[in-house]
């Protein structure tokens, strides 16, 4: 499944910001937009109404009386007071031209445009040639209902054009400085969001269960910047957020007290498969130490019985040294089994270690008429790992194949029952192979082997608990244990471990 792309939570923020900003300001804008010209669209007509009536006024008794220098005195004050004003001109009832605001002559072209007298008011809009973007508004307004003529009066559109544009970039102004606002403000918001969520990730990820310290988990809730942004630690509040890491250092406080006590168990479970483990081995075990016993006795005697025999005696003396250093071994090597060790790391080599557990159990193989094969690499490359508990994987494994074997011989007396040791390496782990020829596990079951309490022993009834611990312990080793059928029935245990050193003895 491909993994989805991945997207911080202020670019969510700053989008949503940006979207909710820019749609409501465009939704705005257009309305003041409308809202405005139609409010300078109404004004600028009135204006020119108002100004054109009022000449109109107060030109009926110049042109009744034909003062025609009054009637231009009165439209030039009014376009001097009045800049908004492009012109003033005043038409008889025959559309004669009495009175102007032009330096020269009225253009023709203007009296053709919206030149019909009547009794009613006219307005609109025309442009200048030269600058079509000029627009000026033409209002026509008669003089006594149109009896005495008209005033035309043109206002400039440039005025009202450029206050709707300063109101439309004022307002373009206020949706930037609310878009750069609120990009600020998702920033801070994400950041006191995700602070401590990006805090707890990097815990979890970097979460080592063999090394759990709870004040390295522990999740602090705020930094000084979110101290300073973060308005609930004036009020005294906590949020979701505060909930959630406390939340999670009260997971990571129980997750240790869980784990300590996990550890416990484990430690306790492996002790009681070695305590198991030595139940089958005490038979052997007696029988190493009785046996140099009897002969440290045996020649005990024959000294006693001829003291005066110094070069005899010289010869018993080595042998009976030679049983006590037998007894010396194979008791050491039980005390080293049975003790109940930390999961200390050192460096070893594993061959040591199987030569060990084959001192420990070389009696149930001798019992049990077992040939054992033995291949070993010449070079031993060093590993890092608990002696004590890869001696307890060994012997497990070992000990299953005993069984296995012992349980084909009930059906086959005369089955021979072979066991192969195959220790070699590669460039990045010691393997070590054993591997039986006794009645071995269904291939269903090659999945579950290592499931806790599983077994299938008949003459030594197992706790179910052997091969987990073995799992358990290659796998705190971060090396791997795999279980095959082998080809000549029975089955083949390889375990993986990691090497620590390049050199080799």
């Amino acid at each position: 499944m491909k993994k989805p792309s991945s997207i911080s939570l202020f670019w969510k923020f700053t989008i949503a910001i940006v979207t909710i900003v820019a749609l409501f300001g465009t939704i705005n804008l257009y309305f003041i937009s409308y809202s405005v010209y139609d409010l300078f669209e109404k004004e600028i007509n009135r204006h020119g109404i108002t100004t054109a009536k009022g000449v109109a006024e107060r030109s009926v008794d110049d042109i009744l009386y034909k003062d025609i220098s009054n009637l231009n005195r009165l439209v030039s004050d009014k376009m001097r007071i009045d800049s908004s004003i492009a012109y003033i001109v005043i038409v008889d009832e025959n559309n004669n031209v009495l009175a102007h605001t032009f330096n020269d002559e009225v253009p023709q072209k203007l009296l053709s445009v919206n030149n019909q007298i009547s009794a009613k008011e006219s307005i609109i809009k025309i442009s200048e040639k030269n600058a079509p973007e000029n627009v000026i508004r033409d209002m026509a307004i008669p003089i006594l209902q149109g009896n005495l003529g008209m005033v035309r009066v043109g206002i400039y559109e440039e005025n009202f054009i450029k206050s709707i544009n300063a109101i439309n970039k004022f307002f373009l102004l206020l949706v930037l400085v609310f878009l750069t606002i609120g990009v600020i403000g998702a920033f801070i918001f994400s950041y006191i969001i995700t602070y401590p969520l990006k805090k707890m990730s990097e815990k979890a990820d970097n979460l080592n269960l063999n090394a759990l310290q709870l004040s390295e988990i522990i999740v602090e809730k705020e930094n000084t910047l979110i101290k300073i942004l973060n308005l609930k630690n004036i009020l005294n509040v906590e949020d979701e957020i505060d909930v959630l890491t406390n939340k999670f250092n009260e997971m990571v406080d129980r997750l240790q007290t869980t784990y300590g006590d996990l550890q416990e168990a484990q430690s306790s479970l492996i002790q009681s498969e070695k305590m198991a483990s030595l139940g089958t081995l005490s038979a052997g075990l007696a029988h190493e130490i009785n046996n140099p016993i009897a002969g440290i006795k045996n020649c005990m005697r024959r000294i006693s019985e001829a003291p005066e025999n110094i070069k005899q005696n010289i010869v018993y003396i080595e042998m009976m040294e030679e049983a006590v250093l037998k007894i010396e071994k194979v008791v050491g090597g039980l005390l080293n089994f049975t003790r109940k060790p930390k999961m200390e790391f050192a460096e070893i080599q594993l061959k040591d270690i199987i030569e060990n557990v084959l001192l420990l159990s070389a009696f149930q193989l001798e019992k049990s008429r077992i040939t054992l094969i033995k291949k070993y690499s010449e070079a031993n490359p060093f590993i890092l790992a608990s002696s004590n508990h890869i001696e307890q994987v060994i012997l497990n494994l070992l000990l299953n194949s005993i069984d296995s074997i012992n349980e084909k011989k009930e059906e086959n007396p005369d089955f021979t029952g072979e066991i192969y040791f195959n220790l070699h390496h590669n460039s990045q782990y010691v393997e070590f192979e054993i591997s039986d020829n006794g009645i071995g596990v269904p291939k269903e079951n090659l999945q579950t082997i290592f499931d806790p309490f599983f077994t299938m022993k008949k003459i030594r009834q197992g706790t179910g608990l052997g091969l987990s611990v073995c799992y358990n312990i290659i796998e705190q080793h971060q090396g791997k244990i795999v279980a095959k059928l082998n080809s000549k029935g029975g089955m083949k245990f390889i375990i993986s471990l990691p090497i620590n050193e390049t050199s080799t003895v």
